[in-house]
């Protein structure tokens, strides 16, 4: 009898054993289906982003996005090694402490992918900390994690705090003994290739290289006590708050290792450097990056952010209070006016070895109140400033200044993908309207950051209207970023802009500069122009604008103009223009016009054609060579002359561009204004006895 009731038993636990297999399996199986059931409604929505959700590295992102991670502290650790021991002690500790982190054998949800999973939760740390044991390096996880950090670290976002529990720092970093032997097991297994395994040896260089916790060397070690230390420096460290960067980054090493090397990072000395460009061209995304890859090397931090604004509305007095706050880790000052905080500045900082930055600075009299002089803050101290404006770094304090350039072709179609599709590339069915999307941004990284995320949304039928549309209209969250350096500039110099925007793009620098009256100090607004990167000055003087400032500048004049193509001061569309001119009055508010003549259509114009452009200062005329020998096809006038002697036609006329004049054409130009510029290409011209040019 007793072995039927053993027998019922044992069936009794198998029968449980079997129901909870059931039910798991139910619970896993509803969690699948309703992931598929999300991706699906993604995929059904048409959307680039629902597109993408098939990509393992995509649908990662948004199971982990889904979980709402959020760690500080990501443990990097051989399990067979320390989980039981020295990893458990440190991870209660930091739990104790309310640091959040993350330990990959409790973290892992049902049902999710183990490496995404870590990675994200490695992207999404602000700390990560490499155990280094015995079995470190065969663990092909471990070294996968620790290529991911050393990725992170080089872009600023995170900060690496290795502990060489039972292995010297020279063994990691030089692969050498347990290390080396790990890795031609590796090789010998031929289960990664050259590439992957080169990663890992770089990575186990350069963290190894990082002066961490040498626990190894310790005599008497005291697990449970050390554990504690590591957790108090980690508190500290994350009180620092390491300034948010996107995620959607793309890598910028070339800027970063040239503004790392102004700095000075390994010096003692102290270094003031300037980070200039056009608006929206990421400076203040790189100098947090340079701002938080240096900032494990201070304990004294401050980021003080859209200066620019927060002095028209605060004050500089506040930013001062702000700085002397931070630096002293002391309630807010009573700072009433600037010298009072200028004089505090000097006296109870002058001994903090600081890290400064300084975002958006507009003026100089910005760094005269914060730092005026590099003997205000102690020797070693670092301060990176951030402006629109070159010329305010310009000055003897300022050590170095770097301008920002746009993004190539690969960098720009890659951080256009990561924003359109939550990935490193394009999927393949949006290659075409890709590179419409980085040819409409022009490797600006803000262009490409509002486009892509525009985009992401958006059905793909409706791409190619979208694309259209910004062809022609700017975003209005790139124009207005891009609109603050053009509201900095005085009236003279705004309308210069608009000129060179619509008009002369391309053109000889000290040729175009004649085309405006002294009064307006040509001279000088270009140079302003220069310094707050609205144009530049390329091979053979010719001026440059970016597509992006040159359709702001030709959206201001439409809306100055309120759409009404006679009200437009600047019209540099020809069809536009051809249109106009056939207008018979009301043209007085345009100033200049660029025409367009094609040899095989009839154009017929009079004197009154002209007349009413009273205010005209620019005509520039094209032709085709074609065009000047068709001797049937124009009818310009009733009389011989377009421009009859010593009339008053086009009185502000000061540039004259005419390319390919018909050889039939007799024409003559009164040329008692001297200033009037006048270009006329393929014909020439005989200055004759009245004073004209025939």
């Amino acid at each position: 009898m007793a072995w039927k009731f053993f027998l019922s038993l044992a069936a009794a636990a198998f029968a449980a054993i079997l129901f909870r297999l059931f039910l798991r399996r139910g619970d896993r199986a509803r969690s699948t289906e309703e992931s598929a059931t999300r991706r699906s409604a993604r995929g059904n929505d048409g959307t680039a982003r629902g597109a993408s959700s098939t990509d393992a590295s995509t649908e990662g992102q948004e199971v982990a996005t889904s979980s709402g991670y959020d760690y500080e502290v990501f443990l990097s650790f051989r399990g067979l090694d320390t989980r039981a021991g020295f990893t458990d002690f440190l991870y209660t500790s930091l739990i104790d402490a309310g640091i959040r982190t993350f330990r990959d054998d409790e973290e892992l949800r049902v049902g999710e992918k183990f490496a995404p999973e870590l990675l994200q939760a490695i992207d999404q740390s602000k700390i990560s900390i490499p155990i280094f044991s015995k079995g470190y390096a065969s663990s092909p996880w471990c070294l996968n994690e620790l290529v991911q950090m050393v990725e992170c670290q080089k872009n600023g976002r995170q900060k690496i705090m290795p502990i060489f529990y039972d292995v010297a720092p020279s063994e990691v970093r030089h692969q050498i003994g347990g290390y080396a032997k790990a890795f031609r097991s590796h090789e010998k297994k031929q289960r990664y290739d050259e590439e992957t395994i080169h990663k890992w040896k770089a990575a186990l260089s350069v963290v190894g290289a990082i002066n961490g916790w040498d626990l190894h060397n310790e005599t008497n070690r005291r697990e449970g006590e050390f554990a504690r230390k590591v957790t108090h420096k980690v508190f500290n460290e994350l009180k620092k708050a390491y300034l948010a960067v996107s995620e959607c980054l793309v890598s910028v090493d070339n800027h970063m290792d040239a503004i790392m090397e102004m700095i000075g990072a390994g010096t003692s000395e102290t270094r003031i450097i300037g980070i200039h460009g056009m608006g929206g061209i990421g400076k203040t995304t790189t100098a947090k990056m340079i701002y938080n890859k240096l900032s494990h090397d201070f304990e004294n931090c401050c980021f003080l952010q859209d200066i620019r604004e927060m002095s028209k509305g605060n004050g500089i007095q506040c930013l001062q209070n702000q700085l002397i706050s931070v630096i002293l880790k002391k309630e807010r000052m009573d700072i009433k006016h600037i010298d009072e905080g200028t004089q505090m500045i000097k006296d109870r900082l002058f001994n903090k070895r600081v890290l400064l930055l300084l975002d958006d600075v507009e003026e100089a009299n910005h760094i005269n109140a914060l730092v005026g002089k590099r003997d205000w803050l102690g020797r070693g101290s670092k301060i990176i400033i951030t402006t629109r404006n070159k010329d305010i770094l310009e000055v003897p304090e300022v050590d170095c200044s770097y301008e920002l350039s746009c993004m190539d072709h690969d960098q720009s179609l890659q951080l256009f993908s990561k924003h359109a599709f939550r990935k490193e590339n394009p999927l393949d069915e949006y290659i075409d309207q890709s590179k419409r999307a980085i040819g409409i941004a022009r490797g600006l990284p803000l262009a490409l950051e509002v486009i892509g995320s525009l985009l992401c949304h958006t059905k793909k039928e409706k791409w190619d209207l979208t694309l259209k549309k910004l062809e022609n209209v700017p975003h209005a969250a790139i124009q207005s970023k891009l609109k603050i350096s053009y509201d900095a500039l005085d009236v003279r110099q705004r309308h210069i802009f608009l000129d060179i925007a619509c008009l002369f793009i391309g053109y000889n620098k000290d040729i175009v500069v004649h085309f405006w009256h002294e009064s307006k100090f040509p001279e000088e607004a270009m140079e302003v122009l220069q310094n707050m990167s609205l144009i530049k000055i390329e091979q053979f003087n010719k001026v440059w604008m970016h597509d992006q400032l040159r359709d702001l500048g030709r959206e201001i004049v439409y809306q100055e103009s309120k759409m009404k193509i006679e009200k437009q001061s600047r019209v540099w569309d020809p069809k536009e223009a051809l249109d106009l001119l056939r207008r018979p009055e009301g043209k007085e508010g345009v100033e200049a016009l660029h025409l367009k003549f094609d040899h095989r259509r009839w154009f017929h114009f009079t004197y009154k054609s002209f007349k009413s452009f009273s205010n005209l200062r620019f005509l520039q005329v094209d032709n085709s060579e074609e065009y000047s020998y068709a001797k049937t096809r124009p009818c310009w006038n009733e009389s011989p002359n377009v421009f009859p002697e010593d009339s008053n036609l086009l009185p502000q006329l000061r540039w004259l561009s005419w390319h390919y004049i018909p050889h039939h054409l007799k024409f003559q130009i009164s040329l008692w204004r001297m200033w009037l510029f006048l270009i006329c290409l393929g014909v020439t011209l005989h200055t004759s006895g009245k004073g004209g040019a025939t």
